[in-house]
């Protein structure tokens, strides 16, 4: 190999800075082989990139890397390193002793700007290690390098997870959610290391987000004692420990909070656990939640049938739990295993995921999916919900609130984020009473795909903000994905949609063809009071797609759902929606409010129709005589 390692791209066009050399052109595929140190005279090592071309010049990046070894021959055994991006130093000489072997170095925050970056395919963008022997004075003739990377520098992350309710110990990049699992080291005291490789045994009690970390936190230090934060962290940590396992009981999650939140302003944290040592006559465990060292959740026993069960703190604010925003302060969220081992409960308990979130406020307008035309995996849930295979079963309500991103793992109840204790009568009266989910922390991920076989609903549960009125209008818009294909059984493909709002009918039955596939439908305008819709935490509100099957006369067994949203109907703009011949009148029907106008011809003269009408206006059809319509605002 050579001392210029190139990752897929196109290498066109030089940065000044770099020098005077032709480019490569394409390179298809990252190269395979990179040396790998520095040697005697062999002291630079050049990586070679294109940047999308999303970025801004006033984006931040930074440069990692870890030594692997020295040559241990030499007396004091040692290497400088410098790093440049495009021929502008980031990053000052590091002397890399015995003792700095492992340890991740990572450059100051830079801006594209700064390093004269380039975006795009063609520019030939280049991050050199300069090697500095000290050979001469004992230092050694060879270092070895690990790994070098180049990241964003991203803001902290709030709310944030370190894992995903998957469960599962998936090996991930990128940290957080992504986040690697491994196996648990022993005990350390904080602050730990915000570098850990994603190897066994190797990581430890303390797991860090991207932030700045150097003001302590006086009730962490009256549990802990005093310690050194570790300054600036460019990136999520990769790795965290997996399990509770003998005395290595405590999890620290560290993170800055945003400079806007309040004193008064309350989280939530929720976990689930993975698995459970079964060994023991009566397995269980112990777990209990602090914030800051501050008890938010007393101890939870951990039996068999918990595992995959998702746990939620009380609210709290900040200021009960000593939380400061901005950078600089470590904030820690501590997960504190209790090890009943003793009492025949087994040696350790594994973990799916830990997540902090804001108490949830209604979100209005709201959508599950995008209309986009698939079906893509998402994070966050809502707009970007992920569309699963349905279960084929029609289960009751209230459903579950945390299923899986799995085919076949959701049910026909999706919940945004929210609180659900009060059943809506009208509700109650279409499905018998039922006992609702409770608090919500944060939007389902998963959502269910499709109408198939006897799974003809699907149910999305929301709250509404206490402004709105009984008076405020609302409606509902939805289209369709697909249809099963046409087939010697499946002679007409079609399916039947009704639209409920807390079990009232706002949409009666339209009939989804091949050419209705990818059209909008929004129903007709209903105001909170007509659906008996109830405002603030609390109520569970519910928007239903019923679907009707035509599959015994040939119309298929399935239908794809694109996107469904609830609308504020008086900030869309009005729109005509088929309108009915029947009986020598023409009946004119529309969504949101405007006002109905007519002309003799397409070019005007504009009347507006007054008294102003409701959708559902009709007027006689006369014969040789033309009349346009338009809504205007």
């Amino acid at each position: 190999a050579d001392n210029d390692y190139y990752l897929a791209g196109v290498y066109s066009t030089v940065i000044p800075g770099n020098g005077t050399y032709e480019p490569v052109g394409p390179v298809p595929v990252n190269e395979e082989a990179a040396e790998g140190g520095f040697s005697g005279g062999d002291t630079e090592q050049r990586y070679h990139f294109n940047l999308p071309s999303s970025l801004l010049p006033t984006d931040k990046l930074s440069a990692s890397f870890d030594a692997l070894n020295l040559d241990t021959s030499a007396p004091d055994p040692r290497w400088g390193v410098e790093v440049y991006v495009n021929g502008v130093k980031v990053l000052s000489e590091v002397i890399i002793h015995t003792a700095e072997l492992g340890v991740t170095y990572s450059t100051p925050a830079f801006t594209v700007a700064s390093v004269n970056a380039q975006v795009g395919p063609g520019f030939d963008n280049i991050l050199t290690l300069k090697g500095i022997s000290f050979s001469a004075n004992g230092g050694g003739n060879s270092m070895g390098i690990d790994y070098v990377q180049l990241n964003p520098v991203l803001p902290p992350p709030f709310p944030w997870s370190v894992g995903r309710d998957d469960n599962a110990q998936p090996a991930g990049n990128g940290g957080g959610a992504n986040a690697t699992f491994v196996q648990e080291a022993g005990v350390n005291p904080p602050p730990g290391n915000p570098n850990s490789p994603e190897v066994n045994q190797q990581a430890d009690d303390d797991y860090y987000f991207a932030g700045v970390y150097t003001n302590v936190i006086a009730s962490v230090v009256a549990e802990y004692g005093d310690y050194v934060p570790v300054g600036t962290v460019l990136a999520n940590e990769e790795a965290a420990e997996r399990a509770f396992a003998g005395d290595d009981n405590t999890k620290r999650y560290h993170f800055n909070l945003p400079s806007a939140l309040r004193p008064t302003d309350r989280l939530l944290v929720t976990y689930d656990l993975y698995n459970l040592d079964t060994s023991g006559a009566d397995p269980h465990y112990g777990i209990e939640v602090y914030f800051n060292s501050v008890l938010v959740q007393p101890e939870i026993l951990i039996y068999p049938a918990d595992i995959d069960k998702d746990f939620t703190t009380e609210p709290f604010t900040l200021a009960s739990v000593n939380a400061e925003v901005g950078p600089g302060f470590d904030n820690i969220v501590t997960l504190k295993g209790i090890n009943h081992s003793a009492d025949g409960g087994g040696q350790w308990m594994g973990i799916d995921y830990v997540q902090l979130d804001p108490f949830p406020t209604p979100v209005f307008p709201w959508a599950v999916g995008l209309d986009d035309d698939g079906w893509p995996a998402g994070d966050g849930g809502g707009t970007n919900a992920t569309f699963v295979q349905e279960n084929g079963v029609l289960n009751d309500l209230p459903g579950s609130a945390f299923n899986h991103e799995l085919n076949q793992q959701a049910d026909n109840d999706y919940y945004l984020a929210g609180v659900y204790t009060n059943a809506i009568a009208s509700v109650v009266t279409q499905y018998g009473a039922y006992t609702p989910v409770g608090l919500v922390p944060r939007n389902e991920e998963a959502a269910e795909r499709a109408f198939a076989g006897a799974d003809t609903e699907q149910r999305y549960h929301f709250n509404l903000p206490d402004t709105l009125k009984p008076t405020n209008v609302l409606s509902v818009t939805f289209d369709a994905l697909s249809l099963e294909d046409p087939s010697d059984v499946t002679t007409d493909p079609r399916y039947g949609v009704e639209v409920y709002v807390n079990g009232v009918k706002v949409q009666p039955e339209i009939i989804i063809r091949t050419n209705q596939l990818g059209v909008a439908y929004t129903t007709p305008e209903f105001t909170l009071a007509g659906v008996n819709a109830q405002v603030g935490l609390g109520p569970d509100n519910i928007v239903t797609l019923r679907g009707i099957s035509y599959s015994a006369a040939g119309g298929g067994n399935w239908m794809g759902i694109d996107y469904v949203r609830l609308n504020d109907a008086s900030a869309l703009p009005p729109r005509f929606l088929s309108p009915v011949v029947s009986n020598g009148k023409v009946t004119l029907n529309w969504s949101g409010t405007g006002n109905l106008q007519w002309a003799p011809t397409v070019l005007g003269q504009w009347t507006t129709i007054t008294p102003a009408p409701a959708s559902g206006y009709s007027e006689d059809i006369v014969l040789a005589q033309n009349r346009f319509y338009r809504l205007t605002k």
